[in-house]
């Protein structure tokens, strides 16, 4: 019996690796104060308003993971209108919050200035509802939180040979359709679970201000309308009224002096690039004669992430 044999081959092409790889997604959770907004829900006695010019607040229950965090009702001592009560609101959450959401103000083109937490992975600690009452008037204050979440995309890099025994690489999304390869700087393997690139807190910038008085005129209250790190006061004619006042638990306070020409006053907050001055600060031309000059550096947030 005679025959031929021949050498048997594996099938070809074929895969001979394949690997798992994913953008990481993240997710931000944020309130506000502005009544109904997409950054965030506020009611007053269950109707969605804007909750400000709230001193004294009563924080009774904060749900997160399904449950309150508050071990027992706390008092706090919040601010008035727009950023500096929204930096109070941003200190309560940081003190109470057991998971670190790293709480602060940040600034948006929809909602103006609310509060946002840092990046977050696209899934994991579930924020819910803050409620407060007004211990001035007894009102029941709520804030909603909006989530806004992107999941984390998924790749597979697969390595193929062919029949000559060269190699290639192709990329498939989740569904198995072919695709170009991500941009590596971004993909990590999937069995990695780290927090996404991006800032802790948004970009924050310093920005220099001046403004010169003449007269029997009043500056703006330099706590409403500015989020403010450094501010000076010169006195080129006076005099002029200076008022500093604050509300709040544990103290209350109501400082009240003129000064006279020549007086070069400063405030400043150093190496910290959060906290800004809090209590409120006029100026006063108390005749026309009276001249002045206010600089001050306010910080401004990008929400660049």
């Amino acid at each position: 019996m005679s025959g031929t044999g021949a050498a048997l081959s594996l099938d070809c092409p074929s895969d001979i690796a394949t690997e798992c790889w994913k953008i990481p997604g993240y997710r931000y959770v944020s309130y506000d104060n502005s009544g109904d907004t997409p950054c965030g829900m506020s009611r007053i006695n269950g109707a969605p308003a804007g909750v400000c010019t709230t001193p004294n607040v009563r924080v009774t229950s904060w749900v997160i993971n399904g449950r309150n965090v508050l071990a027992a009702p706390t008092v706090d001592g919040w601010d008035n209108c727009t950023i500096p009560w929204l930096n109070d609101f941003a200190t309560t959450l940081n003190m109470w919050d057991p998971f670190a959401g790293s709480w602060s103000v940040v600034q948006s083109e929809e909602c103006a200035y609310f509060v946002r937490s840092r990046a977050l992975p696209p899934t994991g600690v579930q924020y819910g509802r803050l409620t407060a009452t007004n211990t001035d008037t007894n009102e029941t204050l709520t804030f909603d939180p909006i989530v806004v979440s992107v999941p984390d995309t998924y790749y597979r890099r697969i390595m193929e040979r062919a029949c000559d025994g060269s190699t290639s690489v192709r990329w498939t999304d989740a569904s198995g359709a072919v695709v170009a390869a991500p941009p590596m700087e971004q993909v990590i393997q999937c069995d990695v679970d780290v927090l996404p690139g991006a800032h802790s807190v948004p970009t924050q910038r310093l920005r220099p201000r001046v403004k010169r008085y003449t007269g029997s005129v009043a500056s703006e209250n330099f706590d409403d309308a500015f989020n403010v790190q450094t501010l000076t006061l010169r006195v080129i004619t006076g005099p002029v009224r200076i008022r500093a006042a604050g509300s709040g638990s544990p103290v209350t306070y109501a400082d009240d002096v003129t000064v006279p020409t020549g007086t070069v006053l400063t405030w400043g907050v150093e190496n910290s690039e959060h906290a800004q001055l809090d209590g409120a600060l006029i100026f006063n031309g108390t005749a026309g004669t009276s001249d002045f000059l206010i600089n001050w550096t306010e910080t401004t947030h990008t929400d660049s992430d």
